[in-house]
């Protein structure tokens, strides 16, 4: 059996209404069949108490020495006149007529319920029972007989209740039937009622199923009535449109704030009171090298093993204040870090969490470092030249020199001023390329490959070197600045000649390999060890210094062809052994035809 709590509302209500409907019916039903037999039996008792004060008027009955002497013959007649049973009882008990039975074969009646009842002092007295005589179901109202205010007996008339009987069940079949009728009315009126109810509850709890899948556009259709119900599913729509309004708004300003901290290039950590991460956004996964997965909902000093965050993440929390510092954190390679701690407050004032934004300065701090660099370096490097200038002025000046020896300082100064002119020469080069981005246009690589080899062939003969030339034939243009190209191809063979001891040799190729053509400037010179090859594109950065300047080198010219390189969007490869030689390779793009 079904428990009630289990019960769909639809079931309570239809359950609720057709009992209240059926225990109605039922008490109307009760109500009417005991008032009719009630009616019936009253009437009966009327009957029965007025035929009885008929037979009792004018001394009907012959009462002699105070004994009843009424023939039976008499008896008979007022039994088939009001056809009903009479029996006439004297005052002992003994029955000395009755209309339907010998009352010679009939016992006391004093122990009769109507005759006993008599005996307490009534008028008159009734009682239904079965009949001992007849067997059958009699109603019998007995009153007494007075004779000279003296009771002398008993006058006791029964009817047979088997009319009444049938009656009532006639009109208990016909209210039966009507209740029926009623009651399969009431249950179908119930059923609809209880519909009517439920189904639109029904279809808004359908609604706000969907609704809770996160269909927010659903919504309940209403009728043109004006009951609650269609009160309360208009207020539903509103409250759905209300809140589907709501949520585009909230989810339109979390997909900003999502946007701005996935594309900050600053990192970003929320944090509860406890330092468990809430959040953590692409920039800050990259310099900590942590996944998503792995930091989320777990405290900061495990998930991200930095006890300087941490610390300083609660000095934030429990003092109140932004903290701002600047740490170093070793991860794959050193990081220098800006890091802004401050503390997150609900509406009431306390705080609820902490946020760590995080600023890589690593490239900064290098920028500083080279800039710092630069700077020392072009201070030296001007200076060297500067100082032997200026000595050699000041001696031509102060003292009284033969004209060789003036002529050997002024060579001096000549050969520094021209190093110094150089120097500035390759710095607004440099300067200039580091510029705005160059306009790349089709050109010849092979012609520019000629005109430098032409221009530094007599330095290459003076050191009896010789160059060998392998260019691909049918070499396609490529996008390039000539000029740039030019200078590129100057410094890098001018260096291989440089470096390269007497009757060497120096190879320059130029291929096409798919849609780059690849330049490769190779020589057997005395080649860079791997330590300094890193540093090789360095400005100022120099293997051997004391050699460089004897060359004249100004330690620029490697940092402006890599420059140049990179403007083309190329880059150059360095493959050198010490002592075999060094083999430096870059590409630029074919030109479309």
């Amino acid at each position: 059996m079904l428990k009630w709590s289990k019960q769909s509302i639809r079931n309570k209500i239809f359950i609720i209404f057709v009992f209240v409907q059926l225990l109605i019916i039922g008490l109307a039903f009760y109500y009417f069949t005991h008032n009719h037999t009630n009616f019936y039996i009253n009437q009966l008792k009327v009957n029965l108490k007025n035929s009885a004060s008929l037979m009792l008027v004018g001394d009907k009955l012959a009462i002699k020495n105070k004994e009843l002497v009424t023939p039976k013959r008499k008896i008979n007649e007022w039994s088939n006149s009001i056809e009903a049973r009479i029996t006439i009882i004297n005052q002992a008990g003994e029955v000395l007529a009755d209309s339907h039975f010998d009352e010679t074969a009939m016992n006391n009646h004093l122990n009769r319920p109507e005759i006993e009842a008599l005996n307490s002092g009534k008028e008159y007295a009734t009682a239904s029972r079965l009949s001992d005589t007849l067997e059958e179901e009699m109603f019998y109202l007995a009153v007494p007989i007075i004779n000279n205010q003296e009771k002398v007996g008993y006058l006791r008339i029964a009817k047979s209740l088997s009319f009444i009987n049938n009656v009532l069940k006639e009109d208990i079949r016909n209210y039966l039937l009507f209740f029926i009728i009623l009651g399969g009315i009431t249950i179908f009126l119930s059923w609809r009622l209880t519909i009517g109810i439920i189904s639109p509850l029904e279809k808004m709890t359908t609604t706000a199923e969907k609704i809770a899948h996160g269909d927010l556009k659903q919504r309940i259709e209403l009728n043109n009535s004006e009951n609650e119900i269609a009160k309360l599913a208009s207020m539903f729509n509103y409250m759905t449109s209300q809140l589907d309004q709501k949520i585009e708004e909230i989810s339109s300003e979390k997909s900003r704030v999502e946007a701005i901290l996935t594309n900050m290039i600053d990192g970003v950590i929320a944090t509860d009171v406890e330092r468990k991460v809430l959040l953590i956004n692409p920039a800050a996964r990259k310099i900590f090298n942590v996944s998503e997965e792995i930091v989320l909902g777990k405290e900061l000093i495990s998930s991200i093993i930095h006890h300087p965050l941490d610390i300083y993440l609660q000095e934030a929390l429990e003092k109140q204040q932004t903290i701002n510092r600047e740490i170093i954190y070793q991860n794959q390679g050193k990081k220098i870090l800006q890091v802004h701690f401050t503390t997150i407050s609900d509406h009431n004032g306390n705080v609820s969490g902490g946020v760590i934004v995080l600023t890589d300065v690593t490239e900064l701090r290098k920028l500083e470092t080279v800039r710092n660099d630069f700077v020392a370096n072009v201070s030296h490097e001007l200076r060297t030249p500067l100082t032997s200038i200026i000595g050699y002025l000041d001696t031509l000046l102060e003292n009284d020199l033969d004209r060789q020896t003036e002529h050997s300082f002024m060579k001096i100064i000549k050969k520094e001023a021209d190093r110094l002119a150089i120097l500035i020469k390759d710095l607004l080069n440099l300067s200039k390329i580091e510029g705005k981005q160059p306009e790349l246009k089709p050109d010849s690589l092979a012609y520019i490959i000629e005109k430098t080899i032409e221009l530094l062939k007599e330095s290459a003969d003076k050191k009896d070197i010789s160059i060998n030339i392998n260019i691909e034939k049918n070499l396609p243009f490529v996008y390039m600045v000539s000029a740039q190209i030019e200078q590129v191809m100057i410094n890098l063979i001018d260096n291989a000649i440089k470096y390269t001891p007497p009757d060497g040799t120096i190879k320059i190729n130029a291929y096409q390999k798919e849609d780059k053509v690849y330049i490769s400037i190779k020589d057997n010179g005395i080649g860079i060890p791997y330590t300094d090859q890193k540093r090789i594109f360095e400005r100022f950065y120099r293997v051997d210094k004391a050699r460089s300047r004897e060359l004249g080198g100004t330690g620029i010219g490697l940092s402006i062809v890599k420059n140049i390189i990179k403007r083309h969007g190329s880059e150059i490869v360095l493959e050198s052994e010490l002592g075999s030689g060094s083999i430096f390779t870059f590409f630029l793009k074919i030109a479309a035809s």
